[in-house]
């Protein structure tokens, strides 16, 4: 009678003990690992959006700016680019705006430029941050009718390379004067 009791109070061996150890601890190393793997993912994707929401804010109103100007200028500060435009076509009537959305007039001009946080825009009345982790931009005048603009921002994938994109912007009111002669 006493082998019963003593077979009913046995518990695992040693054994099912380490092997049980053994699939528990692989289950915890491979979730840790697909939890890794996700949150990289996530963090890469919120990179690249940012950094696609910087590069598309640049672009719309250094566009818009360009398209508008009736002169391009590329300046240098501190080993930096940085684009100038300048409204001079602007007629009677015509309602034209700056890249922070203040009116413009003949001889004014919207300046470009890097500065600690990102691009910059200073149209004369203000100045203020346009785009944010922009690191780098380098102007390419295309004659007196365009401008290449290339921007890096912080976040971009490494298959972009260390310059980042170009963007080629032409102004309206050149070509419109190139086709009407």
């Amino acid at each position: 009678m006493n082998l019963n009791i003593r077979k009913a109070q046995s518990g695992f061996t040693l054994i099912e003990l380490m092997v049980s150890m053994a699939i528990g601890l692989t289950l915890v190393l491979a979730c840790s690992s697909v939890y890794s793997s996700l949150k990289t993912a996530v963090t890469l994707t919120q990179q690249m959006s940012e950094a696609q929401e910087s590069l598309r804010a640049s672009f719309n109103l250094i566009a818009r700016s360009v398209r508008q100007a009736g002169g391009l200028a590329k300046e240098t500060m501190d080993g930096k680019d940085r684009l100038r435009t300048t409204y001079d076509n602007i007629q009677t009537g015509d309602v034209v705006y700056s890249c922070l959305g203040n009116t413009r007039s003949n001889g004014t001009s919207d300046l470009f430029y890097l500065g600690d946080e990102g691009l910059y825009c200073n149209d004369g009345i203000g100045n203020q941050l346009i785009a944010l982790s922009v690191e780098k931009m380098t102007v390419t005048p295309l004659g007196s009718n365009g401008v290449t603009v290339q921007l890096y921002i912080d976040g971009m994938p490494a298959s972009y390379g260390s310059d980042g994109i170009a963007f080629t912007l032409a102004q309206r009111q050149k070509i419109l004067d190139q086709n009407s002669n």
